[in-house]
């Protein structure tokens, strides 16, 4: 059966556990009269999605999913996005932020202003979350939602992952975890006996 961009996806596969479907909110690639396009690929389809949102996605004549966003290094919310090195080199997430810093990028197509009215968004696990997820692996898949990261840094505001990775070699990532700078011997025993003499 081929999708009609009418449709939700969640009328062609289940919502996966925990997530809800949205039922009170207009379809999303069918807003304002207009029809929402994938600025990275135009002519992909795009599909209503109201598994706890309401957003689009798109996909190639293929069935596989077209990442839209312009930028690198940025996934907007309840979107789905692989990245990944080769040449035998492992991923190693540098920054990370989910929220929101920025009122033009990742736009909700609704494009409503309440959505995007918040630029100081900013959820503290995001680096540990991305690191645990990704460091180490040639490719990783990443799902961005409020869950992930352990709780909505700003509710009701439609946020997106930002993030920056380098292709390393496994070992580097090992070796910057040991060179973490030694405090040496004397300087610990100076401060106990300082410490000590002024109890």
């Amino acid at each position: 059966m081929s999708r009609d961009p009418c449709l939700p996806y969640s009328w062609f596969a289940k919502c996966p556990p925990g997530k809800h479907v949205f039922t009170n909110c207009t379809n999303p690639c069918l807003y304002n009269g207009s029809i929402t396009i994938c600025a990275t690929k135009p002519d992909s389809l795009c599909v209503s999605d109201y598994c706890g949102a309401c957003v689009t996605r798109f996909y190639d004549n293929t069935g596989k999913e077209v990442h839209c966003e312009l930028e690198s290094g940025i996934i907007c919310e309840q979107k789905t996005h692989t990245i990944s090195c080769s040449s035998g080199r492992v991923i190693y997430v540098k920054e990370a932020n989910f929220g929101r810093t920025s009122k033009e990028r990742c736009r909700h197509p609704y494009d409503i202003e309440r959505l995007h009215n918040s630029t100081t968004c900013r959820a503290p696990s995001s680096l540990q979350v991305m690191q645990k997820l990704c460091n180490g692996r040639v490719s990783c898949e990443v799902t961005v939602e409020n869950e992930m990261f352990g709780a909505d840094p700003c509710y009701g505001i439609y946020k997106y992952l930002e993030f920056d990775f380098k292709c390393v070699l496994k070992n580097e990532i090992n070796s910057s975890k040991r060179n973490i700078p030694a405090v040496p011997i004397g300087f610990l025993l100076l401060a106990y006996s300082l410490l000590y003499r002024n109890l």
